[in-house]
């Protein structure tokens, strides 16, 4: 089921949901229905004691219920796309109120029908408008419960993946000098920055497989603009992972770096020898 996004209300999110407004429609003609069959309201039983409900009652009452259905689904699917582009929080509470007076509309109509309109009268249709109000405002209230629920049932569920799965990796970003291209890599899946002539290639692990992407640009350029302590120059050709290297071999006039990943080493040039030598610590060089 689509998530609401963050922006937008999770009421309009889930109306604009055709699996939710069919259940709009139905909850509020079935509940129409059941209340009308059971409770006998507007004096359809004339207060009898011995009114029994014959199959011509509850025929009629289905079809209240039907009518009702089809009043807001066509509201729903037909009218709504035409009126409303989006559907936001406060166009919602008006569309309720249009939905209302629209059911209330089509209950006193189909009423009149039936009773070849012996109650067809001004006062009679405002009558009908508050009782009908009043009557499927329960069956709104429940259904916006509902979506409610549904809604913090896919918060939870997604708070929960997210639990799961740790914490998102940290994304370094490499642009072109023009800005048109770039490269986005997890810092744990770094492996160095080759400049290449014009270009720079960034070279990564991913799914166990080593990928490289040009950038063009100069690394002296990316080395200005980068954030990152752990991306540092060791070579005029070079910027390298320190969080990918695994050993240095060599001494300080020509180290070596060994990279988790990588298929080759990474040199060291004696101008950053003594600073990529302090960050990795004492304990890693050489001797």
């Amino acid at each position: 089921m689509p998530k609401p996004d963050t922006s937008q209300d999770y009421l309009s999110h889930y109306f604009d949901i055709a699996r939710y407004r069919w259940l709009f429609a139905l909850s509020i003609g079935l509940f129409l229905a059941l209340f009308l069959l059971v409770f006998q309201p507007f004096g359809v039983n004339n207060f009898d004691p011995t009114f029994h409900i014959s199959l011509e009652f509850a025929l009629a009452v289905g079809a209240f219920g039907l009518l009702v259905t089809a009043t807001v689904a066509a509201n729903e699917f037909l009218l709504r796309p035409l009126v409303l582009k989006r559907l936001t929080s406060r166009r919602l509470i008006g569309w309720l109120a249009w939905t209302f007076l629209l059911i209330a509309t089509g209950v006193f109509l189909f009423y009149n029908w039936l009773g070849n309109w012996h109650d067809f009268h001004w006062s009679s249709y405002l009558g009908f408008i508050r009782d009908i109000s009043l009557l499927i405002s329960l069956p709104v209230a429940g259904f916006l419960f509902y979506i409610r629920h549904e809604w913090l049932k896919s918060e939870y569920v997604q708070l929960q993946a997210i639990h799961l799965a740790g914490p998102a990796p940290r994304l370094v970003h490499f642009s072109s000098d023009n800005g048109k291209d770039q490269v986005s890599v997890a810092l744990d899946d770094l492996l160095y920055l080759e400049s290449q002539d014009n270009y720079v290639a960034v070279t990564w692990v991913e799914g166990g497989a080593r990928r490289a992407s040009l950038i063009r640009s100069s690394l002296k350029r990316l080395e200005e603009i980068l954030d990152e302590p752990l991306l540092l120059r060791c070579h005029r050709s070079f910027i390298v992972n320190l969080a990918r290297v695994r050993g240095c071999r060599g001494n300080r006039h020509g180290l070596q770096l060994t990279l988790e990943g990588a298929d080759r080493t990474v040199p060291v040039s004696r101008a950053w020898t003594a600073n990529i030598l302090e960050k990795l610590g004492t304990e890693q060089a050489p001797g």
